[in-house]
């Protein structure tokens, strides 16, 4: 009985190896050319510094505005799709508009506001907060599901009204959390908001798809190399404030 489930693992791991072409000769046999990739990089083009860190600057901003702007509208979507704290005609819909946006990545949100409001940061921001809202909320109600009944169900003994309920026998349970999936999502969003410059919106993308289009590799390395500076920095500094606020 302990052996089928295995077999069945074996089976289907096989049939995805098979199906997705997955062949380890062929990675080897590109192995050089991967490395002549790398080579071309080095050294890498410093003069193009400053416009790489104004341009890390810029990417920042995209995805602390707009993870901002997302943690505030993804409180009340995260209330109303909580299966313990909302009515049955609220949880549902919510449910399902919740997984129908966050079905869409942050990439294809960017195509979307940069065909509607132009190139640039501003359509950066807004595919942020498009996806990380509903993320958010989906965290959320996850959290607020999984609260301890007892101090709601005392509160509510004493008369309290549901929104007294939700203010001072669900939120202090489930902020803590709430300010650890908001530091998760920026961090994310920083390092999705470096693509996003590839569409056209903005942040550090847009040069390092420029350079790799020029063949120019060692201007490429150093956006690189300031990218990778930039979110050590930003996962550093969430750690900090991880650290000192949950």
């Amino acid at each position: 009985m302990t052996r089928a489930p295995l077999f069945v693992a074996v089976v289907v791991l096989a049939w995805l190896v098979w199906d997705t072409s997955a062949d380890p000769v062929a990675l080897a046999r590109g192995l050089p050319w991967m490395f002549e990739f790398f080579r071309r990089m080095f050294p890498p083009d410093f003069s193009v510094l400053p416009s790489a860190a104004v341009a890390a600057v810029r990417t920042v901003e995209i995805a602390l505005l707009g993870t901002t702007v997302a943690a505030v509208l993804a409180l009340p979507l995260g209330f109303v799709s909580a299966r313990n704290v909302a009515a049955p005609a609220l949880f549902y819909p919510a449910r399902g508009v919740l997984n129908l946006f966050r079905s869409v990545d942050t990439l294809v949100y960017a195509l979307v506001f940069v065909a509607a409001v132009g190139l640039g940061p501003f359509p950066g921001v807004l595919a942020v907060v498009a996806y990380t809202t509903t993320s958010l909320a989906k965290l959320y109600s996850e959290a607020i599901e999984g609260i301890d009944p007892g101090p709601v169900d005392a509160i509510t003994a004493t008369g309290a009204t549901r929104l007294q309920v939700l203010r001072f026998g669900v939120l202090p349970q489930v902020l803590p959390l709430f300010l650890s999936y908001v530091l998760y999502r920026l961090e994310t969003n920083i390092r999705a908001a470096t693509v996003l410059g590839f569409v056209g919106a903005g942040g550090i993308g847009f040069y390092l798809q420029t350079y790799l289009r020029m063949i120019d590799y060692s201007a490429a390395a150093t956006v690189l190399l300031v990218t990778v500076a930039m979110v050590m920095i930003v996962d550093f500094v969430s750690s900090k404030l991880r650290a000192r606020l949950i």
